[in-house]
């Protein structure tokens, strides 16, 4: 089987490469908190020396999680809205609409850098259901598109491991961008806390990369400031939430995880709702 090589244009877009890895390697593991066969498969394609993610397992671990959390927002989102546009930012290789596979028909768009849509299509099919978006995704053209196919739609937009890697302005930016186009949005995003924002080099599979972190947040209240209209709809922490999981999987090493204030709450995923 001929494999591909992957050739990024942007730092960042390699560390797409290890949410692949972690998923494939989590439905793997005897009670999977995911199954994502396509992961799989997908990354028997890729000539890519993986190795350097061998052994990082709280990356493993809250990869899984993260997954589970947005998968299942996605699933809740399109059974509530009969117009539902799911709107995947940054979505790397990740086989979303391929591993929740849902039966009622909803429409989705997944951005990315030109190089990222490239790889993406040689693996996964895009259809008019699930159509692909390239572009930066702190300017407005992709929103511009979308907002031209579905001016009244309900939409969900999802940042999944893509903020830490922004600046704050850059951030506040894509918030400012969907709260001038849509009525209608809800906003998942993963973040991490300032603490680790500085300290790439504590991540064990990105500090092997190209890519380092930019921004973090400690208090979900700061990003309502950004506008009148997002209110903070959950709050939803890794290694304080499933600190039982982790246990069970690592020991007592997940104790500094759940204990130390500067991790209990550094990783996780804010949602946000647009009121009226």
């Amino acid at each position: 089987m001929r494999k591909i090589k992957p050739e990024f244009q942007e730092n960042v877009s390699e560390t797409l490469l290890i949410p692949l890895y972690m998923r494939a390697k989590e439905s793997k593991e005897k009670n999977p908190i995911i199954t994502d066969r396509t992961s799989e498969e997908i990354l028997s394609m890729v000539d890519y020396d993986f190795s350097k993610f061998f052994a990082d397992v709280r990356c493993q671990l809250c990869i899984s999680f993260r997954t589970k959390y947005f998968d299942d927002a996605v699933r809740n989102f399109v059974a509530k809205y009969d117009d539902a546009v799911v709107v995947l930012i940054a979505c790397g290789l990740d086989p979303r609409v391929e591993r929740i596979s849902l039966k009622k028909n909803y429409q989705v768009y997944e951005l990315d850098f030109l190089d990222v849509i490239n790889l993406r299509r040689q693996f996964l099919p895009e259809s008019s259901d699930n159509k692909y978006l390239t572009g930066n995704i702190t300017t407005d053209g992709w929103i511009k598109t979308i907002k031209a196919e579905h001016p009244n739609g309900h939409f969900l937009f999802i940042l999944e491991g893509v903020a830490m890697y922004l600046t704050e302005e850059e951030v506040k930016r894509i918030f400012k961008n969907i709260d001038d186009n849509f009525d209608h949005a809800e906003i998942y995003m993963e973040r991490m806390n300032k603490y680790l924002s500085k300290r790439t080099h504590l991540h064990d599979s990105v500090k092997s990369t190209k890519a380092t972190f930019r921004w973090g947040c400690d208090n979900p209240r700061e990003i309502e400031q950004w506008s009148n209209s997002f209110k903070l709809k959950d709050e939803y922490y890794y290694y304080s939430d499933e600190y039982k999981r982790i246990r069970k999987r690592i020991s007592l090493k997940a104790v500094p995880l759940r204990y130390i204030p500067s991790y209990r709450r550094s990783l996780g995923i804010w949602s946000y709702e647009k009121q009226k």
